[in-house]
This record gives structure tokens, C-alpha cells and sequence, in this order.
């Protein structure tokens, strides 16, 4: 059996895709290159924005004038139901991203002719049993729960994972040393909200990764995303179990808006005070740490003394990396009943002027690194040539010359651009 996958979406989104790749390997399938090649297309969805909402209705339709079953997962089926049966009335399977376990038999049942099957509930096992990590890579991302704690205004995302559900420590442990052991440098541990886990098993994230630096090996961790409200009384135990080589120094702490009033409307349960508190401890703890951030723009009822105290925020506390986006309405969710709605144009000029002074910052905060040199890891090929590594602060550096996956060479930082550093390897 040939399948062709199309993945789209957040870190969790790309391990629930390695994981359908095992799950239908043991099967004895064949993952693709195209989907002319294959006898089953999978769509692995995401919902948390329309524009790409819009994109993934837009490839579905296109496949729904083909003879080729589809089977689409991931978050959207629970987020936008209607909108893909009207998409593609004809499709084969409509999956949960919790409906891993159950792709096998959907599978078979799509492979004998059915049609239409709907399967939006959660398996009972857990899909951790088809973990692997995507091959002639060195990078594997590791989900160590999925859900949230939240009730967020805008988000959708809620409606298809729901509450947090964390995985075993000793489960994660396990996964964790069978990914070392079969040559993945950069492990990347993922969740909606890294905070969130073990709330719901007693057990804690600081725990998770005191276990998980306890394995041996020449790899690092990346850490995803923390809610600022869920870490600030473990900050300290938090940074004190990164501190070891085992971990890069990169921190992602969204913050979404500069402005409490907006942060209310939001419902994100932290203040402004709050984020600024979280950074500020993590720089000292580590000077040379990135501190990531999510900002969103022209959310309902966001003044311009809202969006003014966005850019302050930015202008002060000079994150290393932002993700901005633009508010868009979601379905079922609290914002999209909101009254006082942001212009569309308004919302462009905020996003424009927000892009230009977070370019401003980042590379200011590049050029920082000019002149430094120490041992870089060599992750990915560049996106336009040479190769990519990351420095323990997970920096992105671009190396010019020869090097391999996975090795770890000694560079020297000779320019910068907003958005990578440019090295040479030392002699």
C-alpha cells in the first residue's frame, strides 16, 4: 500500500505525521514522494489559523476531482467538520489527532472500499506505541502531552485536543533513549503548553527533565512553549535542571499582547508584569538565552493605546524572536461573538509596523553574536545552500563549507542578518 502525506501545522501537528508514517509502515505501506504515486492520499490538518485553513480547503478540493481515496487527520476535522464534507463530500476517513490507533483498521476498511468513515473520538491506547522519528534526519520532535489548561478567547485548538493529557515520564523516557540511541542530536520536547504537564498525572515538567538529562549521549533538548503563568513558581527549579549541556538555552514564552486590558479580553490568566518578570529571570539565570515570543495583532476591541503598549513592550524588553499574527476569527470560540472588531486594514498597518521594529530588534540582537565562535550542531542543509547548526543558545548559523548531519564543528561568527548568523568553521 502507497500513501502520499501532506502535513501541516504546529510541532505536534509534525510528530502526530511521523507517527501515522510508523503506524501504516508496520502495516507494510510505503510512504510516497507524490500523490500520483500513491493509492491513498492523508491530509495531517491544522486549524489555529484561517489563512491556513483556507490553504489546506483549497488542496482538498483539489483532490476531491480524483479517484484516489483521501483520509484527512489532524485538528481541523474537530474545528471545521462541515467545511471539508461540503470541500470533499467524497472523502474516505475523517480522523481525530487522537485517532492514530484506530488508522490501521480505518485504513483497511478505506483499502476494501468504504467511504465516508467518521472517527473524531480518541483512542484509548496511546499512539506513543508508534512513535518514530522521521528518517535522514537528526532532528526528532517528541510530544510529551497534548491539550491545554487554557480556555483562551481566540483559540480552536482547544476544541480538537481538549484538556491536557500528559504522557508516563517513564514512557517519554523510554522514547527519548531510542531516539539517542538511533542517532538523533536534536530532540525536540513539544506540547501546546509545556507548563501544562503533569497537572493531570501529579507529576511535573522540572521532574520530566531531571529524568531526561539523565540519559546519556551527544544530543540536546529543545523545549517548546510555556504559558508564563504555569511556570512562574517552578522558574527557578526550571532553570536550574536546564542548565545542564544537555539542554539549549532557548525559551519560548508567548505574551500575545503588551496590554492587560487585551490580555483580559484574551483570557490568558497572566499580565504583562508577569511575562516581563519570566524573561527577565530567565536572561539572568542565562545572558546569552533566546527568549521566543507569540504577539498577536488586531484582536477585538484592541485600541491604539493597546497596540502602543504592544510595541513598548517589544521596544523594552527585546525579544530574540517574535512570531506575529494577524487575528482571525475562529470557529466556536469565544472572540468570534466579540463585538468591535478590528478593521482589516487596521490590522495589516499594526502587523507592518509591529514586522518593522521586531526586525529592528532581532537583528540588533544578531549582531550581538558577531566575533563569537565556539562548537555549532549541525542540524539541517540551508535553505539556500550550505548547512545549518545551532549554537547552545539555538541560534541559527549558517556554515558555507563542508559538514556533516549531526556533527559538531567549531565556528566562528563573521556576519549576521535578522534572521541568521553567518560562520566559518575554525581550523
Amino acid at each position: 500500500m502507497r500513501f502520499y502525506l501532506e502535513s501541516y501545522g504546529c510541532s505536534l501537528n509534525a510528530a502526530d505525521a511521523d507517527m501515522i508514517v510508523s503506524r501504516l509502515r508496520a502495516m507494510g505501506g510505503q510512504r510516497v514522494p507524490k500523490p500520483d504515486d500513491a493509492e491513498v492520499i492523508i491530509m495531517n490538518t491544522c486549524g489555529v489559523k484561517a489563512p491556513t485553513e483556507d490553504r489546506i480547503i483549497y488542496r482538498l478540493a483539489e483532490f476531491s476531482h480524483q479517484t484516489r481515496p483521501v483520509i484527512v487527520t489532524g485538528c481541523l476535522p474537530r474545528i471545521s467538520l462541515s467545511r471539508i464534507e461540503s470541500t470533499i463530500p467524497s472523502f474516505a476517513a475523517l480522523l481525530g489527532p487522537q485517532s492514530i490507533g484506530s488508522l490501521g483498521t480505518i485504513m483497511q476498511r478505506v483499502l476494501a472500499g468504504e467511504r465516508n468513515i467518521v472517527c473524531l473520538s480518541s483512542d484509548k491506547g496511546s499512539k506513543f506505541a508508534y512513535f518514530e522519528g522521521p528518517p535522514d534526519s537528526v532532528i526528532c520532535t517528541i510530544p510529551v502531552c497534548e491539550g491545554c489548561l487554557g480556555d483562551c478567547a481566540y483559540c480552536a485548538v482547544k476544541l480538537a485536543r481538549g484538556r491536557v493529557k500528559s504522557y508516563p515520564i517513564e514512557e517519554i523516557r523510554r522514547v527519548t533513549e531510542r531516539s539517542v540511541h538511533l542517532g538523533y542530536r536534536e530532540i525536540r520536547l513539544t506540547a501546546q503548553d509545556l507548563g501544562a504537564f503533569g497537572n493531570d498525572t501529579g507529576e511535573s515538567i522540572v521532574k520530566l527533565l531531571a529524568q531526561l538529562d539523565q540519559i546519556e549521549g551527544d544530543h540536546v533538548y529543545r523545549l517548546g512553549m510555556f504559558n508564563p503563568n504555569l511556570i512562574l513558581d517552578t522558574l527557578p527549579e526550571l532553570l536550574k535542571v536546564t542548565e545542564s549541556e544537555h539542554f539549549f538555552k532557548f525559551f519560548h514564552v508567548p505574551v500575545q499582547s503588551g496590554s492587560d486590558r487585551v490580555l483580559r479580553l484574551m483570557n490568558r490568566r497572566y499580565s504583562s508584569k508577569d511575562w516581563i518578570d519570566v524573561v527577565a529571570e530567565i536572561r539572568r539565570h542565562f545572558p546569552e538565552s533566546t527568549v521566543a515570543t507569540d504577539i498577536i495583532v488586531g484582536f477585538p476591541g484592541e485600541s491604539n493605546q493597546d497596540f502602543t503598549e504592544t510595541m513598548q513592550l517589544v521596544e523594552t524588553a527585546k525579544p530574540d524572536l517574535v512570531n506575529i499574527s494577524k487575528y482571525g476569527d475562529r470557529p466556536n470560540t469565544a472572540a468570534l461573538n466579540f463585538d468591535d472588531k478590528v478593521r482589516t486594514e487596521v490590522k495589516k498597518q499594526r502587523s507592518s509596523a509591529l514586522s518593522a521594529l521586531v526586525q529592528a530588534v532581532t537583528s540588533q540582537s544578531n549582531r550581538q553574536w558577531i566575533g563569537w565562535s565556539g562548537p555549532v550542531l549541525v542540524s539541517e542543509k540551508g535553505s539556500h545552500g550550505g548547512m545549518m547548526g545551532r549554537n547552545q543558545s539555538y541560534r541559527p548559523v549558517i556554515i558555507n563549507q563542508p559538514c556533516s548531519l549531526g556533527s559538531r564543528v567549531q565556528v566562528r561568527i563573521g556576519s549576521s542578518s535578522k534572521t541568521h548568523l553567518l560562520a566559518q568553521i575554525l581550523p
